[in-house]
Formats: C-alpha cells, sequence, structure tokens
C-alpha cells in the first residue's frame, strides 16, 4: 500500500510540473532565484574584492616599508649582525633626555664633539640626549654627497614604532669595534665627513675633516681652508686628492686630506673609533679611505690635482664594496630624494683593497660592547687610555 501511495504522489506531481501553468512558474522561480544568488554573489565578490585588496594594500605598505628601510641602511650599515662590521649608534643632540641638559645646535655641538674626544671618546658624553635602539653593523664608511636628513632615516628614527621623530640637524654617529691588521706596514687615513668625520686608531685621534673641526672648536675653519692648509704645510706633511668625481669637496675644502701615520704589524688586532656629524642640517656625506706609505718620510705631500691623486682603498671590513646603484636606490625611494641637484659625489677607490676583519670576542674583552649597547662597565674607558 505504501509503495502504491508514494507512485500515486509522483504520478500527481508529474502531471502538475507537466502542465503549462506550472511550467511556466516553475520557470520564473528558478529565474529569480538566479537573479538573487547572481545578485548575492556579485555582492560578496565585491566585498572580497575590496577586502581583499585593502588586505594587500595593508601588506604591501608594510612591506614596501620594510624594503624602505632595508635599503636606507646601504650607506650607514646593515641592521643585522654581519660578521665582520663597526657597531654604530646615533644620538639626537636636539633632543635632552635628562634633567639640566639643554638642545645643541651649531657651536654646541662643536664643543660636545670637542669635549667627547677630550675624554677619551666616553660614549657617556653624549648621554643626556635621545638614541634610538636601533644599531647599524656597517663594513665600510662610503655616503655620497647627499641630504643631512638620509642619517636620521637610515636609523628609523621616523620611521620604526616608538621612536621619537628626529630633524637632520645636530646628530651624531659613533661607531666602535677592534680590527685586525691584514698587513704589517705603514697606513694612513684619508677622508671627508660633512660636517665633521673624525677616526681614533689604537686610542689615537689619526684623522679629523670636513666643515667643522671640534678639536679646534669652530665650525667654520675647514670653509676657509686654514686647517687644510696646515695639512700641507712643512710641519704635518699631509696631502690633498682632488679627484674629478669631488668638484663640491675639491672647491670648498681643498679636497680629501690625509691624516696622521701609524704603524702596525699583521695579525694584531687594533681599537678603531668613527665619528660622523651633521651639524646646520643641510647637506650630508662621508668617505674613509685608506693609503699604504713607505714611511712617514716618505708618504706623498702636498696638494694633488685629479690626474695626479693615487686612487687609494676604501677602508672595509669585509669583503662588501659599496654597490652605486644600490646607493642611488637608497637616496631616492620611498617617494623621497637625499641626493644633492641629482649628483652624487665620492671619490674612487682600489677594489682590491685589504679587509681589516672585525674581533668581536676581542671587542667584547674590551667593553666595546657596553659602550654601543648602554650598559657601562666600570674600566676607566671602553677603548683605553689615549696615547699622545
Amino acid at each position: 500500500m505504501k509503495r502504491r501511495a508514494l507512485l500515486s504522489l509522483l504520478v500527481g506531481l508529474i502531471s502538475v510540473f507537466t502542465m503549462p501553468s506550472a511550467r511556466a512558474d516553475w520557470s520564473d522561480g528558478l529565474e529569480n532565484l538566479w537573479d538573487e544568488t547572481r545578485k548575492k554573489g556579485e555582492e560578496l565578490g565585491e566585498e572580497g574584492c575590496k577586502l581583499g585588496k585593502d588586505v594587500w594594500n595593508k601588506a604591501k605598505d608594510r612591506w614596501d616599508k620594510l624594503d624602505v628601510n632595508y635599503i636606507l641602511l646601504q650607506a650607514f650599515g646593515g641592521e643585522v649582525d654581519e660578521e665582520s662590521a663597526l657597531i654604530g649608534r646615533f644620538y639626537d643632540l636636539k633632543q635632552p633626555i635628562r634633567h639640566g641638559a639643554k638642545p645643541l645646535r651649531h657651536g654646541g655641538v662643536v664643543n660636545i664633539i670637542r669635549e667627547f674626544d677630550g675624554k677619551e671618546w666616553d660614549q657617556s658624553v653624549f648621554e643626556d640626549y635621545y638614541s634610538p635602539e636601533v644599531r647599524l653593523y656597517a663594513p665600510y664608511f662610503y655616503l655620497p654627497r647627499c641630504k643631512a636628513s638620509y642619517g636620521p632615516e637610515a636609523f628609523q628614527c621616523n620611521e620604526k614604532e616608538g621612536a621619537r621623530r628626529v630633524a637632520p640637524s645636530a646628530w651624531v654617529v659613533v661607531y666602535r669595534g677592534v680590527v685586525t691588521a691584514p698587513e704589517s706596514g705603514f697606513f694612513r687615513f684619508a677622508g671627508m665627513g660633512d660636517d665633521t668625520l673624525m677616526v681614533r686608531f689604537n686610542n689615537k685621534l689619526v684623522l679629523e675633516a670636513g666643515w667643522s673641526i671640534p678639536t679646534r672648536g669652530d665650525m667654520v675653519l675647514g670653509t676657509k681652508r686654514s686647517y687644510q692648509e696646515e695639512i700641507v704645510s712643512k710641519k704635518n706633511k699631509g696631502a690633498l686628492y682632488r679627484y674629478k668625481e669631488t668638484p663640491h669637496w675639491n672647491a670648498v675644502l681643498g679636497g680629501i686630506p690625509t691624516g696622521e701615520v701609524f704603524k702596525v704589524k699583521k695579525g694584531e688586532k687594533y681599537p678603531i673609533e668613527i665619528l660622523v656629524s651633521e651639524i646646520p642640517g643641510c647637506e650630508f656625506g662621508f668617505c674613509l679611505l685608506l693609503e699604504k706609505v713607505k714611511s712617514p718620510g716618505t708618504a706623498p705631500h702636498g696638494v694633488f690635482e685629479p690626474n695626479k691623486s693615487p686612487k687609494l682603498y676604501l677602508f672595509r671590513t669585509n669583503e662588501t664594496l659599496p654597490d652605486f646603484n644600490a646607493i642611488e636606490r637608497a637616496l631616492t625611494v620611498g617617494g623621497k630624494d637625499y641626493r644633492v641637484k641629482g649628483f652624487m659625489e665620492g671619490p674612487p677607490f682600489d677594489e682590491d683593497s685589504p679587509v681589516w676583519k672585525v674581533d668581536f670576542e676581542e671587542g667584547q674583552k674590551r667593553g666595546i660592547f657596553g659602550r654601543i649597547f648602554g650598559a657601562f662597565t666600570d674600566d676607566d674607558t671602553a677603548m683605553g687610555k689615549r696615547k699622545h
């Protein structure tokens, strides 16, 4: 009986849906259902596309910022602990963080750097001022002429979450480490810093160059060339090297000066500290080269024009060399252009430059990392007593 009843029901349904009016109603129902489904699908699709686009834009924005930060690190160093690199710390001398300290500018910056040198490069001199958490690892020092805002940007002062904003003026970066001499002999540094480049090797100041000469307490001596003229005097027997790639430095500062000659022995380890600083906040740039000489008395002396200036070593601590395409990209990234008049000024260098490897274990023994990362040690200074 159940089978017959079910069969009768199916026959009845078939007869209903085979009637012309039933077929029409069924067709209209399907069409309406399809329209609603399609409409809902389009709405969901639009919402999904919008959501996906928002997610993509946010992800791309974060990636672009990371990419920008990575690119910016080309000249000041990388944020990743490299195999062999000097470690740099940034200070903004405009932003005191301790009661009683005053914001510094112009002469104040020159004076505190002079104090810093007089106190054996004791980093406590800068402790009253803001320093971001970022530390950079630099295997060389070569940044073509650019806008001063590149420095704070490279240390992510204006990008990293929680960091303070830092204007382009009155800032200092100090790099430290212990390097192993790749060969024995006499060497001297040559370099330029806008506004200041200072190099302390084996606890002795061996190079000071730029618009500002802090140890003399005046910012304009470099511009007046008096300091550069003294470098090539009979007393100091230094050299000024001019290159066709450095026309601005040649015209304003007379060229790239050399420092004091020092002697090293292959395999021995020497502390080195490098300071770069920007004061008024306009243009910035630096380069640090190295020249090997036969003896202090036979080192080249005088002013050398572009066709006479030697191609010097680039001071470096690993096999890395400046990538000019990467530097140009770094200076024109993120909708900003850090170049000055589109020209990147920087001297040529010998690409077969020797490598002065950094010894992190030796640096740890000498207490260098305490200075760099903020935990002070009990010794007189992290780098030891200065030799006069």
